[in-house]
């Protein structure tokens, strides 16, 4: 609950940071300001790497004085009672704009450069872009010319490429939010998702910089893969040299081609860069460690029991002296179970499945630095609940291996009561309609999904594993 408390908070500062809050969210995000230290304290950071961006200074500043100084302003508006009863009207979007200026001194607010950075060289599903102070764009087509902003893909389609001016194609899709900035120096700022990148050469003094929450990366000339979200990034370089960051602590390292590097927020896991050409074709998935926030909430298996319990006695089927008879298997093999992942619902647009679905989604060894890649013999098998008969999609996203590009594949099943399927790598279809990859063999799999458009299903997954076809 407090980690889904501080999304929240954390997606309404982003909000506000681009520019597109309404005016209901700005009181509401005034209120939490003046009451709330840990949200001031977040709004500093979000701000900082905003500011890291846009300015290119990449040092990272002390922020005790500045979050000293809007903790001094909030205490002084509260003792004005004349200033108390217009709170409502003080944090208004350019009043707070305002006061982040002055507590901040010299962050530069976004100022698009004259003409197009980029061009959106293709695109699919549901693609907004925000940019030019704020304005909102849902409506893109290929060839479109774009100023600095940000660029989100929101559906399990989405997917777009853009075309910077020497050549540089940068590519994300699925559910992912990338800011651009080109005024002579590219930069990037992945806030969470994934990204692709056929870097041209830079020059040696002006590289191309991506950033995400845990990590900076400087790249002269290269190809490279990024998976971001709060907690941690992983790059994987395909091809040339890249510099890597952890903003945590400051550690760099060089990741060459044929290697990867995992940034997390904790500095006391290893940052290191290691060979990726030591593929592994087997996963076992950990349903608590690898899912994906906000689209699959982990329950054990002893929690559930025990709530199952819980309801026994209140309907009075069990009394506490019966529960040792009744129970006591099943306990001792729940303190061996993991649990299970329940699917949570998630609103969508442009999309095949309706507006709203059901979806659990994992990170493929989210933590371990050697790539998960299919082969012939691949075959995900999946095991699970659902409450009714009904149709599941079961899928994946994964990096090709001769470009730096993304593809998701697709397969459906019939599902009742507790199921148990095997789909082998060649009976997944690609998902977004591409014709450039039209098999996973050979890819490298990052993302593992299972959805229904069944409101009524209450999916819930219990073990999801990559393994060698039987014999």
């Amino acid at each position: 609950m407090k980690r889904a408390i501080s999304e929240k908070w954390e997606t309404l500062i982003q909000r506000h940071l681009d520019g597109i809050t309404s005016d209901e969210e700005v009181r509401e995000l005034s209120e939490r300001l003046e009451s709330c230290p840990e949200t001031r304290s977040l709004y500093l950071k979000l701000q900082q790497i905003h500011a890291i961006l846009l300015n290119g200074e990449y040092d990272t500043p002390s922020t005790g004085a500045s979050e000293n100084r809007l903790i001094e302003l909030i205490t002084n508006l509260e003792r004005s009672s004349q200033m108390l009863r217009k709170r409502r009207f003080l944090f208004s979007l350019g009043t707070i704009a305002a006061a982040v200026l002055v507590i901040f001194g010299c962050w530069s607010i976004w100022m698009s450069p004259e003409g197009a950075v980029v061009e959106i060289a293709s695109i699919q599903g549901d693609v907004q872009w925000t940019g030019d102070g704020g304005s909102v764009i849902g409506e893109l087509q290929e060839g479109q010319g774009l100023t600095g902003g940000t660029i989100e893909t929101r559906s399990l389609n989405a997917v777009v490429e853009l075309r910077f001016r020497d050549g540089t194609i940068v590519s994300t899709s699925g559910s992912s939010v990338l800011t651009v900035a080109d005024a002579g120096q590219k930069k990037l700022y992945l806030r969470s998702g994934i990204l692709s990148a056929d870097v041209q050469e830079q020059p040696a003094e002006c590289p191309m910089i991506i950033v995400t929450p845990t990590a900076r990366l400087e790249i002269l000339g290269t190809r490279l893969d990024v998976v971001a979200n709060p907690e941690r990034s992983k790059v994987s370089v395909r091809q040339g040299l890249v510099r890597a960051v952890r903003l945590s602590d400051g550690k760099s390292v060089k990741v060459a081609g044929g290697h990867s590097a995992i940034a997390a927020t904790d500095a006391r896991n290893e940052f290191l860069s290691r060979p990726s050409d030591q593929a592994v074709h087997t996963w076992q998935a950990n349903l608590e460690q690898e899912r994906k926030q906000g689209e699959g909430e982990f329950v054990s298996a002893m929690f559930a029991l025990r709530m199952e319990i819980r309801e026994a006695l209140k309907s009075g089927k069990v009394n506490r002296e019966q529960i040792r008879d009744v129970y006591g298997d099943r306990l001792a093999e729940a303190a061996n179970t993991d649990g299970v992942l329940k699917a949570q619902p998630k609103q969508i647009r442009q999309s095949k499945f309706g507006n709203v679905i059901q979806i659990a989604t994992l990170h493929v060894n989210r933590d371990r630095p050697n790539p998960v890649v299919l082969n012939e013999q691949s075959v995900f098998r999946v095991q699970g609940k659902v409450a009714v008969a009904t149709e599941i999609n079961i899928g994946f996203a994964a990096f090709g291996t001769t470009r730096a590009s993304a593809g998701r594949f697709l397969a459906s099943r019939n599902v009742t009561g507790k199921f148990d399927v095997e789909i082998p790598v060649q009976q997944f279809q690609p998902f977004r309609g591409r014709t450039a990859v039209d098999s996973a063999i050979g890819m490298e799999v990052f993302v593992w999904f299972c959805l229904t458009s069944d409101v009524d299903a209450e999916l819930e997954i219990s073990a999801v594993e990559l393994k060698p076809a039987s014999n």
